[in-house]
C-alpha cells in the first residue's frame, strides 16, 4: 500500500488467492489500512491524501511470459472492490482527521 508516496515499513497486507477467503483478504486489508492513516495521521504536518495505490508484483501471466519483479500493478477491481475502498478511505479518513483530495481513481 503505497499513500502520497509513502509506505510502511510494515505496511504491506499478504494475501493469498488460493488458501485465503475474501472475506479475510478483505479483512487483512482492512487492517493494514487503518493503520497507515493511524501512522500518518500522528504526523505533524499532514497533507491530504490525493494518491492511494495498492498494489502487487505477484503476477502470474496466462501465456507464461516472465513479469518482472519490479511491476507492480493495482488490485484494485481484481483483489478489492473499488467501492470498498473508497467507502473504507473515507471512513478512516474522518476517523483520523484526515482530508482526501484523490486527484486519480485509486
Amino acid at each position: 500500500m503505497i499513500i502520497n508516496g509513502k509506505q510502511m515499513d510494515a505496511g504491506r497486507f499478504l494475501f493469498n488467492t488460493t488458501s485465503s477467503r475474501p472475506e479475510e483478504i478483505k479483512k487483512d486489508f482492512q487492517r493494514k489500512l487503518e493503520e497507515f492513516f493511524k501512522w500518518y495521521g500522528s504526523f505533524s504536518n499532514k497533507e491530504p491524501i490525493t494518491n492511494v495505490f495498492i498494489c502487487s508484483s505477484d503476477f502470474r501471466c496466462d501465456h507464461g511470459c516472465k513479469v518482472p519483479l519490479q511491476n507492480k500493478f493495482s488490485v484494485v477491481d481484481q483483489l478489492l472492490e473499488r467501492k470498498e475502498v473508497m467507502d473504507k478511505l473515507g471512513e478512516m479518513a474522518e476517523k483520523y482527521n484526515l482530508k482526501i483530495e484523490l486527484q486519480e481513481g485509486v
